[in-house]
């Protein structure tokens, strides 16, 4: 099984992997980035499994989320010996979302080795919906958090995508996608999703790691809350006006403390973010980085490498488009990139159409 802490069954009060084990005797347990409980941050390597042996010492677990030079041989060893392959994990619709690719990583070993292992996914609702945002990813900027070929929030669910994946990768392997029919996200997928609201806005949001602004990890509204101690020296008037501008949403001035992260322990100044009901986050957020930019001289681009296997700094593996990170560094007119996002959408729309296994159409908000 590829799963964290949302495989539970609420009926049996158990973990899937727990009742698979019960009636098999023989489970491994795939662990993704964030840990089996989501206990660890982000890109911390998921290295110590001895404590999930004590839920079931008949269960096997596994880290892919580790930093190793052999990662395919790796997912080769991990898949050897099984006879199916489950993949019960909440994605929440946005590319940077490192589930998606390691389920990717999955699919290309047992493509490359000819393995034809039956494949099941249960698949959830999006709770990020059926909007898509964004640009379709080129093969330069992929990485963990952006996999080739996805725009920045696809409005497909996860076995729809596997679906696209395994057509797309030319796999022949057995693939079967179960509707579990589940209230959207019971159980929250990672440790700074707190909520349906926080996967609305992350297409855009997410940005702010390419940043030295605070995106709110550590604190209760990671993504909504953000800003930084120099925060304070932003023109008194720059949020009113930006507010009657943009109406998407309101930033509401606030003042918070980091628990961790950036930041940590200080007094920071910022904003929660309070979206609307139609919004395309990541047009706004786009707009929003560069304004806050233009008028604050301490804000930066994080530099330095930012995810194993990629030499690029955050801001363009999150961004993952030259025009779009050419429109946040003043070079690229608005017009230009809303354009181009509109396109780029629609193509992408057009071009998952014969994958959707639901009646609800994806769409775009402009």
């Amino acid at each position: 099984m590829f799963c964290n802490q949302v495989s539970f069954d609420f009926t049996e009060g158990k973990y899937l992997f727990q009742l698979l084990s019960a009636h098999s005797g023989s489970v491994s347990v795939l662990v993704p980035e964030h840990g089996l409980f989501a206990e660890l941050q982000d890109q911390v390597p998921v290295e110590n499994l001895s404590a999930y042996r004590d839920l079931d010492k008949s269960v096997g677990f596994v880290s892919l989320y580790i930093n190793t030079p052999d990662k395919t041989d790796h997912i080769a060893e991990s898949l050897d010996g099984i006879d199916t392959l489950i993949i019960d994990i909440q994605d929440i619709g946005v590319r940077y979302y490192t589930f998606l690719p390691t389920i990717a990583e999955l699919f290309k070993v047992l493509i490359d080795k000819s393995l034809k292992l039956p494949v099941v996914v249960l698949d959830r609702p999006n709770p990020a919906g059926r909007q898509v945002e964004g640009t379709i990813l080129k093969e330069e900027y992929s990485s963990l958090i952006g996999l080739t070929g996805l725009p920045h929030r696809y409005g497909l669910t996860l076995g729809e995508l596997c679906v696209f994946l395994r057509s797309q990768y030319n796999g022949s392997f057995p693939l079967q996608i179960l509707n579990k029919e589940e209230d959207t996200m019971p159980v929250n997928p990672s440790p700074n999703i707190p909520g349906i609201n926080t996967c609305r806005i992350f297409s855009g949001q997410c940005l702010l790691e390419g940043t030295n602004l605070s995106e709110g990890r550590g604190t209760t509204k990671p993504f909504e809350i953000f800003g930084a101690p120099f925060l304070k020296d932003l023109p008194g008037d720059w949020v009113e006006n930006w507010n009657k501008r943009n109406k998407e949403a309101v930033l509401r001035p606030i003042q918070f403390v980091p628990a961790f992260h950036k930041h940590k322990d200080q007094l920071c100044y910022g904003f929660q973010l309070h979206q609307g009901k139609k919004i395309h986050s990541l047009l706004y957020s786009l707009k929003m980085i560069r304004s806050l930019k233009k008028n604050l001289s301490e804000m930066k681009w994080l530099e330095g490498p930012y995810e194993a296997g990629s030499e690029r700094p955050a801001i363009e593996l999150v961004v993952g488009d030259e025009d779009l990170i050419g429109y946040l560094n003043a070079t690229v007119k608005a017009e230009t990139i809303q354009n181009m996002i509109h396109d780029q959408e629609k193509k992408w729309i057009e071009m998952v159409q014969p994958y959707l296994l639901y009646d609800e159409p994806l769409f775009q908000v402009y």
